[in-house]
């Protein structure tokens, strides 16, 4: 939605979209190949303003665009709104004249900011008194290879304050994160029962503000890890693994008895580990817009290829979980694989007594002005 208000002292004008001559003419001054956008993606709010007198300014006009995933991707139009008449005042040649330049962009444009959340998969855990996980989630257990990616933009690092950025998994099993104690703040880690990987390298090191695609991937019977950041082997291990640890299981941890019991297992989060809900030192101070998981170790041209967009999600053989956290608002995120175990979001407490949760505003929880650069384009 869009609003503009005329300037004038007193009296009206009437308000009308342009033909498509003008929209020639424009690009002809431009040097741009417009087309005009079509009359059913925009409708005014009215098609008259008035100043009242003794005002400066008419009240805003609105012009509302709808259905804009109708339209092609990446391809720009114009919509040009004009003065068409005033009464009471004169109208200058330049200033009659709004352009509206509308995409529908392939670009990522919604994130959720974890600054005081993380995301529960209530799908994945198993109730206290249960033997199954709650959801369609049995084939996230007995894996003997495994792939996660997230695109995350870490906002803060807090050094001071926090030894870890958790990114997604299960605390002491399977724990992608950046940071921890002893280890450089800024570069990725994960724990599991095989060890500690990679090594510190501090010309690993992520920038705060930067969005990244973070892949691992992780083949059980090979022995290799690899971290992936935009597309590009980061670290790679052909070693990584022992006698214990013959296959992953992130969907049989049993919940609470109920919040704050403290008396389940570590389960899968994204933007959390292992500490109570009312600590945060260990949460993920920044933005998530996609998050997946695969039963497989997938290949560098595979991640490359599909960083930002998974086609036809509920007819990928391998994917195992898929959340674009492309809602906008409110607090549940849609799995887009076969499986549907949809996420939610969830508020850390203040503290243990009072339970109280912080209160993030749904506009803080979906921050406006997102646009994740795509790397692997080719223009």
């Amino acid at each position: 939605m869009k609003v503009w208000a005329l300037c004038i002292k007193k009296g009206c004008a009437s308000v009308l979209t342009q033909p498509p001559s003008q929209v020639e003419a424009y690009n002809s001054r431009n040097n741009t190949s417009y087309d005009i956008l079509p009359a059913k993606h925009y409708r005014l709010e009215s098609n008259e303003m008035t100043i009242r007198a003794g005002k400066i300014n008419s009240a805003p006009l609105h012009i509302y665009f709808e259905n804009l995933t109708e339209l092609e991707i990446d391809k720009a139009y114009l919509c040009p709104v004009s003065l068409n008449s005033a009464q009471g005042v004169g109208l200058l040649d330049g200033s009659t004249t709004y352009w509206y330049i509308v995409k529908r962009s392939s670009a990522i444009t919604t994130a959720v900011d974890l600054r005081y959340c993380y995301v529960e998969v209530p799908g994945f855990y198993v109730p206290k008194w249960g033997t199954e996980p709650a959801g369609n989630a049995a084939h996230l257990n007995n894996l003997k290879a495994v792939t996660f990616e997230i695109i995350t933009r870490i906002t803060n690092f807090d050094e001071a304050n926090t030894d870890i950025s958790s990114l997604m998994g299960i605390e002491q099993y399977f724990c992608f994160r950046a940071g921890d104690a002893g280890f450089p703040r800024q570069q990725l880690q994960i724990q599991t029962p095989a060890g500690k990987f990679p090594e510190a390298n501090k010309a690993k090191l992520l920038k705060e503000n930067e969005w990244y695609h973070l892949a691992l991937t992780y083949d059980i019977a090979t022995k290799t890890i690899i971290f992936y950041v935009n597309g590009k082997e980061q670290s790679r291990s052909t070693n990584y693994g022992n006698s214990e640890f013959s296959e992953i299981k992130l969907a049989n941890r049993k919940q609470e008895s109920f919040p704050g019991a403290s008396d389940g297992d570590w389960l899968f989060y994204i933007g959390r580990s292992y500490n109570d809900r009312w600590l945060i030192d260990r949460q993920l101070n920044g933005n998530v817009c996609e998050a997946r998981i695969w039963d497989v170790a997938r290949t560098q041209q595979e991640i490359w290829k599909n960083m930002y967009d998974i086609e036809d999600p509920e007819n990928e053989a391998h994917l195992a979980a898929y959340w674009k956290f492309n809602e906008g608002s409110g607090n549940d995120i849609k799995d887009y694989s076969k499986y549907h175990n949809d996420a939610h979001i969830v508020r850390y407490w203040k503290d243990f007594n009072s339970k109280e949760e912080y209160d993030v505003k749904n506009e803080e929880l979906w921050p406006s002005g997102i646009e994740v650069p795509q790397v692997n384009r080719e223009d």
